[in-house]
């Protein structure tokens, strides 16, 4: 009997494991953490103004079935004061969505989608905040916290909206997005004074995917940011990859410092 249930189990466990779900979230998930480039202590910048533009590419849903590609164009404001640094800034995001249709054997019911492309846009504001332990030819940015809002539109949004809740596993049906994040990021100067640093960063979403015909009722999405930065003289380059809930993406990016101060 217990060699039994013990095989019932693992057999439960495996084939819930493989079952087919559906899972449309915000295209702003795994795409809200863009990075932001900041002085070093060492630079004696109290202020520096940047933009930015980020390429965005990935898949998502179930098997990553699901993808996107676009563009994101940034503005933000970077400050140091004692052993802390700051930054808040605003953003503006424009790509495509692709749908490819499935069967969700969570619901039973066939998602005749075909495949299709859908227009996102989005526009927000973000900030963050670190604590710094300055050392010879660099510092470590020990820990942070950051924040970002954005407001939705366009046909991918109007899709989630629209899609009966009896069709899918897991939805987000909101325009508004929030993100909450804590990272550590390391950097150092080099020989010919440019910058290499690296960044990890946890990014939990605060907006629940719902499913009312599911027993949990909710899902948090989150993803796990790893970011590598080369900064010369004004033009700070980034690439980026993200993983996640039902996610898998990457950027490339360039911030291009405005004045400082």
């Amino acid at each position: 009997m217990r060699l039994t249930s013990t095989l019932l189990v693992i057999t439960s466990f495996v084939f819930t494991g493989c079952i087919s779900r559906s899972y449309f979230q915000s295209p702003m998930h795994g795409n809200t953490s863009t990075y932001k480039a900041i002085p070093l202590h060492n630079d004696s910048v109290r202020s520096a103004l940047y933009a930015g533009g980020h390429f965005l590419a990935g898949g998502t849903n179930q098997d990553l079935r699901d993808s996107y590609i676009g563009a994101t164009g940034t503005l933000h404001q970077a400050h140091n004061f004692g052993t802390f640094q700051a930054y808040y800034g605003i953003n503006a995001t424009a790509g495509r969505y692709q749908v490819k249709s499935t069967f969700d054997e969570g619901n039973r019911r066939e998602l005749n989608f075909g495949t299709t492309e859908r227009f996102f846009g989005s526009a927000g504001a973000n900030g963050g905040i670190n604590a710094v332990l300055p050392f010879d030819d660099g510092e470590w940015r020990v820990f942070g916290t950051e924040f970002s809002y954005t407001r939705e539109f366009g046909d991918y949004y109007k899709f989630r909206k629209d899609l009966p809740d009896s069709a899918v596993s897991y939805v987000n049906r909101k325009y508004n997005y929030f993100t909450l994040g804590f990272n550590t990021e390391i950097a150092g100067q080099l020989r010919n004074k440019n910058v290499l640093t690296y960044k990890i960063a946890y990014i939990l979403s605060l907006n629940p995917l719902r499913n009312e015909f599911n027993s949990d009722g909710r899902l948090h999405p989150a993803y796990l940011s790893n970011t590598i930065s080369y900064t010369a003289k004004k033009i700070t380059g980034n690439i980026q990859l993200n993983t996640g809930t039902k996610l898998f993406g990457f950027q490339l990016g360039l911030n291009c410092r405005l004045s400082r101060l």
